[in-house]
């Protein structure tokens, strides 16, 4: 990973819950980041000029002032110290560039977002450490992770194994040893 980061715009989609002093809770769906900030869809859209804090999955919660509004869209810049915002832009930047996969004809399995995420992931040595499942596919899954597991590192995640082919900013990407039926791979996996 490089610590500069484009100037363009990048599509990344994670959930968020965003609030304020003008505003109650409400939920929020992060759409692109670029060297301005971070752009969101809400159906509730906050003035310009207005503080919010907002929990981002795989990134945390941050302190934001809407910069700009529109219909259904808003958005923000960082409230934070500059390393932080450095660092909370790597790692969206890590996420965006791990949800950019080449068109579904490309791809040799379509990847689906499971409901039930949680998973152990058990270590060649026999550790087993908590991830969540970011994204799953019959070849493959993305995992988010506390800690960092090195490239060609096997794996099991629950009881599916594989190896770890990349590291992305907060998790692993593994592949499987024996790929899943396409048929089976649908929300309701467990693996």
């Amino acid at each position: 990973m490089t610590d500069s980061l484009p100037t363009d715009r990048h599509a990344v989609i994670l959930p968020a819950l965003c609030w304020g002093r003008q505003h109650s809770d409400f939920y929020a769906v992060t759409a692109d980041i670029t060297a301005q900030g971070i752009g969101f869809r809400s159906a509730i859209v906050p003035e310009i000029g207005i503080a919010l804090t907002c929990s981002i999955r795989f990134v945390g919660t941050v302190e934001t002032r809407i910069v700009t509004n529109g219909s259904n869209t808003f958005g923000v810049r960082l409230s934070v110290p500059r390393e932080r915002a450095a660092a909370i832009a790597r790692t969206m930047w890590a996420l965006a560039r791990e949800q950019d996969h080449p068109p579904e004809g490309d791809r040799r399995h379509r990847r689906i977002a499971p409901r039930r995420r949680d998973v152990l992931v058990t270590l060649g040595d026999g550790r087993a450490v908590p991830g969540r499942l970011v994204n799953v596919s019959a070849s493959g899954a993305a995992v988010a992770l506390a800690r960092p597991i090195e490239v060609g590192e096997s794996v099991t995640l629950g009881s599916t194994a594989g190896r770890v082919v990349r590291r992305f900013a907060e998790g692993i990407g593994v592949v499987f040893d024996a790929a899943l039926d396409p048929a089976l791979v649908d929300p309701g996996i467990r693996l």
